[in-house]
């Protein structure tokens, strides 16, 4: 008898995804399989993930332009969401029913393009305190003759991430002071890596000493090793990841589309995001009522968050990012 339930059983869940469309999602977060694979179970609705870090993720949307493949993108900074808003690649206009906490409403874009799902904040300190004098815990301080040659950060043409720092600082001090505070940041020997990993790796093997890196990166690298320290120097720019759906859908995949956004921005999605990568990407604050951020968000004391305005830098997240290869790489 119960071989025979179990036979159903399975009979059940096969008929089910016979009968679903495959979703397809671009997404960039170290939980997203695990959501992925927690939606189908729930669902019964198969989904084609697509993993990649943030920038190749932006880069590959916006190289399949008028031809998408996705259903479904989720990643990091409504700067580029706000672009691809722009170019029409979105569909805007839904917005279910999500108990929203204020910061979720406030981060909410008018149109509903695209939307909030958590927030992390950019360009976070990590200091190895056993190698610096003083710890720093302002911008001015990294460009100090203590530091120089011992502070790295991500390339915001390649890591995703990253232009939310540099637009932070840009938009608080202004287009040219902000980008002649860069350009002594690169005289002051500053080393610029790829991406998180391997900024953190430089920190870890000693090739610098404070690393400019995403929060919840900072926090997930910093467990357990008491001689790194976070600080979040003033302003710190906002980091919200976002959700949206492909213009193009329709249909029962557009149902579908839905039915994952809603499972994402659910308790029960938010409850596998903050356990599946708690060395990284789990340390976010999540945006719905009732639902607590990791213990680990504790450490992270942001005494001023420089909220980005989407319209403005996201059309010009290109012209900085050459600017910053052809200024402070080279």
């Amino acid at each position: 008898m119960k071989q025979l339930c179990l036979a159903l059983a399975l009979c059940t869940v096969l008929a089910r995804l016979a009968c679903a469309h495959t979703l397809t999602v671009y997404a960039a977060f170290g939980y997203d399989r695990a959501v992925a694979r927690a939606f189908t179970h729930a669902t019964g609705i198969p989904v084609d993930l697509v993993h990649l870090s943030t920038g190749p993720l932006q880069a590959r949307v916006q190289a399949e332009g008028a031809r998408p493949q996705w259903d479904v993108v989720w990643f990091d900074g409504n700067l580029a969401m706000r672009e691809f808003a722009l170019q029409h690649r979105l569909q805007c206009g839904w917005l279910p029913a999500i108990a929203y906490d204020r910061a979720g409403r406030a981060l909410l874009p008018a149109d509903r393009c695209y939307l909030p799902v958590g927030l992390t904040y950019a360009g976070t300190l990590l200091v190895d305190v056993a190698r610096v004098g003083e710890v720093p815990t302002r911008w001015s301080q990294l460009t100090d003759s203590q530091l120089r040659a011992r502070v790295g950060m991500n390339n915001p043409a390649i890591s995703g991430p990253t232009f939310p720092l540099v637009a932070g600082i840009l938009q608080h001090d202004g287009l040219r002071a902000g980008k002649a505070y860069f350009e002594r940041l690169r005289a002051n020997g500053l080393k610029v890596y790829p991406t998180n990993s391997v900024t953190l790796r430089a920190l870890q093997y000693g090739q610098i000493a404070v690393a400019l890196v995403q929060s919840s990166a900072a926090l997930g690298f910093a467990e357990g090793k008491p001689d790194l320290r976070i600080v979040a120097p003033s302003p710190l720019a906002e980091l919200p990841s976002d959700i949206a759906i492909g213009a193009g859908v329709h249909g029962k995949t557009l149902q579908q589309a839905r039915r994952f956004v809603q499972y994402v921005l659910s308790p029960a999605g938010q409850q596998v995001m903050q356990h599946a990568d708690p060395r990284a990407d789990s340390n976010y604050r999540p945006l719905l009522r009732g639902v607590r951020p990791l213990p680990s968000l504790a450490r992270l004391q942001v005494a001023h968050a420089e909220v980005l305005d989407p319209t403005r830098w996201g059309p010009r997240e290109a012209a900085i990012d050459s600017w910053f290869s052809s200024h402070v790489l080279h």
